[in-house]
């Protein structure tokens, strides 16, 4: 059923509300816990979650290709999640987050190669003016020597690889027709929590009930975060969603004022405003 680009842009956007509501609980869980320590069981959590209430939407077409798709996704996610959790462990949520957002780019340039997307000129220079916003935003000058280390190397990794993920899931989701955005996640955060196992071998003995709770509850604002974005993926340009699902920074810039006491600029302030009014006008 075709939505209109006003409800298009609700949808990514909201997907990067719930995505730094997220990202703020990933910072608190990783003062605490490693990477390794907190991988597998997030999305072993997001998983049997969705399996509960799996008969409500599951629609899945089983294919050698479609099943392929679906272990690529999930493979590219793992190494996607590994590099995003460890830029956590280091450095500040407004900081990192952004770093992170850079992944539009590089599914702009998979989509037009793999899926042959095109996209008006109006709308490709919005979405590049919003890819610059955000690395504006991001950058720390001051410390680059630091960032560069414990920041920029894991989250361009993690940017590149969520990048190139939209390329299969926008395949199987609308080309296809394989799959849809709830069932796709579901099966991605099971295949991330076995693959999570297997190679990084997690334990779970250390792990308080209290940051059970945070993980499960996260879990759910991922939850929305990713159905959303996959939603969105399946009603409009690839490139223009993952945009819009990820400024995520703005969202982040907020609430880590509100909740974790970060520091505020008026770069950040106007930078912030800039992105907001781009993504409304896109």
């Amino acid at each position: 059923m075709p939505i209109t680009n006003f409800t298009f842009t609700t949808i990514a956007i909201a997907s990067a509300f719930f995505g730094a509501i997220a990202t703020i609980l990933a910072r608190t869980l990783l003062k605490d816990l490693k990477t390794q320590d907190i991988l597998g069981i997030n999305f072993l959590t997001m998983g049997a979650t969705l399996v509960l209430v799996s008969p409500l939407f599951y629609h899945f077409k089983a294919t050698v290709l479609s099943t392929s798709l679906v272990i690529l996704i999930a493979f590219i996610d793992t190494a996607a999640n590994y590099f995003f959790f460890k830029t956590f462990e280091k450095t500040e949520a407004s900081v990192a987050t952004p770093i992170l957002s850079l992944a539009p780019g590089f599914t702009f340039f998979f989509s037009w190669i793999f899926l042959s997307e095109t996209i008006n000129i109006g709308s490709l220079l919005l979405s590049l003016a919003i890819i610059i916003a955000v690395v504006i935003f991001s950058v720390d000058f001051k410390n680059f020597a630091h960032s560069r280390k414990t920041t920029l190397i894991p989250a361009l990794a993690s940017s590149f690889l969520f990048g190139i993920s939209a390329i299969p899931a926008k395949y199987l989701l609308n080309t296809l027709g394989a799959i849809n955005a709830p069932t796709l996640y579901m099966f991605r955060a099971g295949f991330i929590a076995l693959f999570a196992l297997l190679l990084f071998r997690f334990t779970i003995q250390h792990i308080t009930l209290r940051q059970y709770r945070i993980i499960f509850v996260r879990g759910l604002f991922v939850i929305v975060q990713w159905v959303l974005l996959y939603y969105a993926l399946t009603k409009g340009n690839t490139g223009v969603a993952i945009t819009l699902g990820n400024i995520t920074p703005i969202f982040v810039f907020l609430l880590s004022i509100l909740f974790l006491r970060e520091s505020v600029t008026i770069k950040k302030i106007i930078t912030a405003a800039c992105v907001l009014i781009l993504s409304l006008v896109i």
